[in-house]
C-alpha cells in the first residue's frame, strides 16, 4: 500500500525569517527576536543624525527634570507648605537630662544620612569655566519632612567654581538627617548665572528618594553637566555639633587649608567644615570661628575626629572625641608650626 504524504504548507514569513537567521548564525527561539536584532543592526549601521541626537537628549532632559515638578505637585506631607524649612534645630537635647523618665523611652540613636560632598563636573560645550553657581540643595527627612538646607545661595551670592575645584561649599545639613525604611527626599535646583537673569541656565533640577542603607553616590546628568553627591549611612548614630575658637596665638594670614571632621568608622572620608584661603579667620561676635558646616553624625559607640589640614605640609593637628548622647566635651588642638591652640567643643545630642 502506497502511503501518500500530506502536501506541505507554504512557510510562513516568520519561519522564513527564522531560517534565514539560522543561516547567518543568529538563532532565536522566538521569531520576534529576529526582527529586534535586525532593527538593532540597522541602527548601528545608520547612526542618528545630530538633530535626532539633540531631540533624544531634550526628551531625556525633560523626563529627568520633570521629577522635581512631580515631586512638588504631588507633595502631601503634613499641613505645611512644600518649601517649608525645618524648625528642628541642632543640639536639641544637648543639655537635657536623658535619665529623666520623660526622655528615657523616647530619645535614642537613629540611622542618619551623612552628606560628604557635592561636585559639578563634565560641563557641556555651551558652558565655560569658571561657573557662578546659585540655587539650593535640600533634604526632607523622616523627622519632620521639611527642608533641611545643605546648600543655599541667592543669585547675588553665587559660588564660583573652577575646573580645578568644582565642589560646592556646603553649608549644611543644619541638623542630623534621620532616615529609615520610609523614603526621605533630596531636591536639587541649581543654576549657572549669566550676564543677565534671562541668560541664566539650569545646571541641575531634580528630586530623588533615599533610604537607610544607601550605598552608591547620587549622580544626575543633565544637558549641561553632571552632579555627583557623595554620602553614606551612619547606623545608630548621635548628632555632633562642632564649635571652634582660637584659644591662644595669632592666626596666620598665609594659611591655606581645610578644617575637617571624620568618624572612626569612616576615617578616610573627610567632611569639610571650613575652607581657609589666605583670608582672615572668620570670627563671630561671640569669639567663635564661623564654620561653613558644623553638624556631623557619629555612631553612638564611635568617635569623631576634628583635624586641621594645610595644603602644603598636610595635617597640622587632630583631636578625637568619644561619642555621647548629650552634654558637651572639649579638647584643645595644637598647631605647632604657628604656635597656636584651637579650642574644639562638641555638643552631643540624640534625636
Amino acid at each position: 500500500m502506497e502511503v501518500q504524504s500530506l502536501p506541505r504548507k507554504k512557510p510562513r514569513k516568520e519561519e522564513e525569517e527564522a531560517a534565514a537567521a539560522v543561516e547567518t548564525g543568529i538563532c532565536f527561539s522566538q521569531p520576534e527576536f529576529v526582527a529586534l536584532e535586525r532593527n538593532f543592526l540597522k541602527r548601528i549601521a545608520t547612526p542618528l543624525t545630530s538633530a535626532e541626537l539633540r531631540q533624544r537628549e531634550e526628551a531625556n532632559e525633560k523626563l529627568l527634570s520633570g521629577t522635581w515638578e512631580r515631586f512638588r505637585d504631588n507633595w502631601f506631607y503634613g499641613n505645611f507648605p512644600f518649601d517649608a524649612v525645618t524648625t528642628v534645630p541642632c543640639m536639641r537635647y544637648t543639655d537635657a537630662d536623658l535619665n529623666h523618665p520623660d526622655y528615657a523611652y523616647i530619645l535614642e540613636p537613629r540611622d542618619t544620612l551623612q552628606i560628604v560632598s557635592v561636585q559639578l563636573r563634565a560641563p557641556s560645550a555651551s558652558l565655560h569655566w569658571p561657573l557662578d553657581v546659585y540655587g539650593f540643595i535640600a533634604i526632607h527627612d523622616v523627622l519632620d519632612r521639611k527642608r533641611i538646607m545643605v546648600f543655599n545661595r541667592e543669585r547675588t551670592d553665587c559660588q564660583t567654581i573652577s575646573k580645578q575645584d568644582s565642589y560646592l561649599r556646603l553649608t549644611g545639613p543644619t541638623r542630623g538627617v534621620c532616615i529609615g525604611i520610609d523614603a526621605s527626599f533630596i531636591e536639587v535646583v541649581l543654576k549657572s548665572k549669566g550676564l543677565t537673569e534671562s541668560e541664566d541656565k539650569d545646571l541641575s533640577k531634580f528630586a530623588t528618594t533615599v533610604r537607610v542603607g544607601c550605598l552608591y553616590p547620587i549622580e544626575y546628568t543633565s544637558k549641561l553637566c553632571t552632579l555627583e553627591m557623595q554620602h553614606y549611612t551612619v547606623y545608630s548614630s548621635v548628632e555632633a555639633t562642632v564649635i571652634v575658637r582660637l584659644f591662644q596665638g595669632q592666626w596666620p594670614r598665609c594659611f591655606r587649608g581645610v578644617l575637617n571632621a571624620s568618624t572612626a568608622g569612616q576615617k578616610d572620608v573627610q567632611i569639610a567644615l571650613l575652607h581657609l584661603n589666605d583670608d582672615e579667620l572668620p570670627v563671630g561676635d561671640d569669639g567663635f570661628i564661623k564654620l561653613s558646616r558644623r553638624v556631623v553624625c557619629v555612631e553612638d559607640d564611635g568617635k569623631l575626629g576634628v583635624s586641621l589640614f594645610e595644603n602644603v605640609v598636610g595635617e597640622e593637628g587632630v583631636v578625637w572625641f568619644a561619642a555621647e548622647k548629650s552634654q558637651r566635651t572639649t579638647h584643645y588642638m595644637c598647631v605647632k608650626k604657628y604656635n597656636i591652640w584651637l579650642e574644639v567643643i562638641v555638643a552631643w545630642s540624640v534625636f
